[in-house]
């Protein structure tokens, strides 16, 4: 029954249930098994958005946000986790349209993205502020938020900057769990804060990925501090889902990034921060190998990249945006 399993299953029996006031008992009794108790208490008679908020069953959620262990795992599982679940629902519903469209299927194109809609209306008019604020203010998911495209554009800015405070609030140190990990970086440096992105790339304190390795890690651990100060470990230690953080280090430091499926074209957009001075990557696409590194050599940079055979690389350099056919290319210009 999820997170309404302390709600009564069924109606009073016998009698006349329309008499002295048992209707509206039965009414809010038969909403509450549809909408978390929580938000049926605060609101006894729902909001016509609430049809596409997600509130009820259970879900793992932003599962080990640092701080937050579920030991009480009973109130673990009855919490209302209605802003991972809708953001989620509304994500999924207009993959599923894209999908769809390329299948060929109109109507259902067509009905996911309805669906999607609803559900993004809904989280907003749930879990937004008029001035750009996310709710419940967390890091998680304020970076869900901005990736899954919930925060109008005109409020995107502002929703940036809640990220950024809150994790310098928190002493540059990061508060997300499985599912926001992956994108926390790429949502700061992508909305004008990459020295925040870089700041926690480079944390060494817990949590982060640097205090794993400080703690003798070879793999990425379950949870952030899956050794303990006593050396203690918890949970599993072989764990990949922090380790998304690679996609970061490829896309953004070293700045290779794929623009069409098998990597026909392609972008090569490095952003240095954080006192890194290089970086190199490599990866072995359909069409040959492709080579991208850089190097900050005082006051300028030096760029060279390996395009394989019938592939274009788009190539961003401080002076504007180049394009680079098959073959082997340098540049050097001041770095900007």
């Amino acid at each position: 029954m999820g997170a309404a399993r302390g709600v009564r299953r069924h109606p009073p029996a016998g009698g006349d249930v329309a008499g002295d006031g048992r209707l509206a008992r039965l009414r809010r009794e038969h909403c509450c098994r549809h909408r978390h108790p929580d938000r049926a208490a605060l609101r006894p008679e729902p909001e016509t958005h609430e049809r596409y908020l997600w509130d009820t069953g259970f879900h793992w959620g932003e599962w080990l946000v640092p701080g937050e262990d579920p030991t009480d795992f009973p109130a673990f599982m009855a919490a209302d986790k209605a802003d991972v679940a809708t953001a989620y629902l509304a994500w999924s519903a207009h993959h599923a349209s894209r999908i769809a469209a390329v299948l060929g299927r109109t109507e259902d194109a067509a009905r996911y993205a309805d669906l999607g809609c609803a559900a993004t209306e809904a989280w907003r008019a749930e879990f937004l502020d008029p001035d750009g604020q996310v709710r419940p203010a967390t890091q998680a998911n304020v970076v869900r938020a901005l990736t899954f495209g919930l925060v109008p554009a005109e409020l995107r800015s502002a929703a940036a900057d809640q990220l950024a405070k809150l994790v310098r609030e928190n002493g540059t140190r990061l508060a997300t769990g499985f599912l926001a990990t992956r994108d926390l970086l790429p949502a700061l440096a992508d909305h004008g804060h990459l020295d925040v992105a870089y700041d926690l790339l480079l944390q060494d304190a817990a949590p982060s990925w640097l205090n794993m390795i400080a703690k003798g890690a070879t793999t990425v651990w379950e949870r952030w501090e899956g050794v303990d100060d006593d050396g203690v470990p918890h949970e599993s230690l072989n764990h990949y889902s922090k380790g998304a953080v690679i996609g970061f280090l490829h896309r953004y430091v070293a700045g290779l990034q794929r623009t069409t499926a098998t990597w026909r074209t392609f972008r090569v957009h490095p952003r240095p921060g954080g006192g890194v001075t290089w970086a190199r990557a490599g990866h072995d696409a359909p069409h040959g190998r492709i080579d991208v590194s850089w190097r900050l050599d005082g006051d300028e940079l030096r760029l060279d990249l390996t395009v394989p055979p019938g592939c274009v690389a788009t190539v961003v350099l401080p002076s504007g945006e180049v394009a680079a056919g098959p073959g082997t290319h340098r540049w050097v210009e001041p770095a900007g």
